[in-house]
Parts: structure tokens; sequence; C-alpha cells
């Protein structure tokens, strides 16, 4: 192998090894496309690009390793707030994550600034969420079968991008239309009304997603697939999430 070229290589390696990859790029843009957010779909997939280049400040942002039992609450969210794009302490603070990339959004759309950014990141977090194994201790089930959750719904490689996101979206959607959509407080009337509802959808999201990730590995046999259909009920947890949290954010 050409030296220059392993630097490159290393990255790839340790990217892809990292516990911090959860579902693959269409799905996180169908994710925002089933919110609404079509014009700014391809912004989800920036937060994994990031992560190659961050120095480990981005990889604790996309997760949360909880043990078996653990009930997750709107404090510990909150909590987890200060430790955005800190380097990672192999638990991760997905939560916090997602509370700061829209804090992060608020107020750069506020401020006229650029906003669409946080955003992206906002709505990668809020897709990760859903995604059980993202959830869940790090052991050698989630390690041994991460990859292949992350790509349930994508389908082969000979279909279009453009072509998939509609087609995992319309999915999503279908899921949505059969629950209430989610509500949050508008954060102009109450901001910190608007962070303690939204850390407590937060918590509601997550502690599916950690029962779904320990059904999976305590079944028997083990369920190490999510069915297509498992997937997208996940998936429409998080679009309808990003969906209130970005009207509340209007």
């Amino acid at each position: 192998m050409q030296r220059h070229l392993l630097p490159l290589t290393l990255a790839i390696l340790l990217y892809l090894s990292s516990p911090a990859l959860a579902w693959d790029d269409a799905t996180h843009m169908a994710v925002m496309k089933a919110a609404g957010l079509d014009n700014y779909a391809y912004l989800a997939v920036g937060a994994d690009m990031s992560k190659m280049k961050s120095g480990g400040h981005e990889d604790g942002n996309h997760y949360r390793n909880n043990a078996k039992g653990v009930k997750v609450t709107a404090d510990m969210v909150l909590d987890q707030v200060r430790d955005y794009n800190s380097r990672d302490k192999d638990k991760g603070h997905l939560y916090g994550a997602i509370v700061a990339a829209l804090t992060q959004y608020r107020e750069y759309k506020n401020n006229g600034r650029y906003a669409r950014y946080p955003l992206g990141f906002a709505a990668h977090y809020i897709g990760d969420l859903s995604m059980p194994l993202h959830n869940t201790d790090y052991n050698d089930f989630n390690k041994a079968h991460h990859r292949a959750n992350d790509g349930v719904v994508e389908g082969g490689e000979d279909e279009a991008t453009d072509a998939k996101v509609a087609r995992i979206a319309a999915e999503i959607k279908k899921r949505m239309a059969g629950r209430p959509a989610y509500r949050l407080p508008r954060a102009k009337d109450d901001l910190v009304k608007f962070n303690r509802e939204l850390a407590k959808k937060i918590a509601e999201i997550a502690n599916k997603s950690i029962a779904f990730g320990y059904a999976m590995q305590d079944s028997k046999p083990q369920k190490t697939l999510m069915s297509a259909d498992d997937a997208y009920g996940q998936l429409a947890e998080s679009a309808a999430l990003l969906k209130a949290a970005f009207a509340a954010l209007q």
C-alpha cells in the first residue's frame, strides 16, 4: 500500500469500527423528508461525515450506551447537554446532543446566522435516537449485528438515492399517520418549558429504543435483525419528533 494512502485507510477503518454508526445515509435523509423538511434532507448526513475529521469530538453525540434496566429521564437528557461535542467518554451523550444542536439552531436562526447546519446535525441525532442498538451497551451482540441493522430498509445499491429516500420516507409517513402527532410548546413563548418537554419526549423514545434493543438480544433465539416493519416504526418516532421540534422552533 502506498504510504500516502495509509492515513485515509486508517481513518476509514476507525470510522467503520466506531460504535457511532446508526442507520445508513438514505435512511437519515428519509427521516428528514418524512418530517416535511424535504429541502434539507441531504444535511442529515453531515454529522456522520464530520466524524472523520473531528478527532473524536463528534463521536459521542451519536449514541448512549445504556446498561440493561436503565430508565432515561428528562433530567438525564438535560444533564448531557454540557457534554455536546466533547471527546467521547465511552458511554456517549446522544440525548443531550439533540437538545444542544436544536439550541444552536434556534440561536443561529434568531441572530440571522446560517442555521441549516445545526438543523442537519439535530436531525441526524434525532434519527440515531430511534436506532435500538444506539441506545444499548456496545457489547458483542451489538458489535456483531449493528451494521446489518443500520441498513435494514436501504435495499440494494442499484436503487438511485433520491428514489430510495422517497421510498423509505413514504413508509415512515405511513407509520406516522397511524399514531397521534407529537406536540411541543413554542420555544418563543417559553424556552424552559420547550426544553423540558423536548427532554421528556427524547427520554420516552430512548426508553422504547433501549427496550427494543435488549428484547432483540434476550429473545430465544436471538433476534439479530429488525424486520423492515420494526425499523419503520422506530424511524416514525424520530420523524415525528423532528417534525414537532422544527415546528416549535419557528
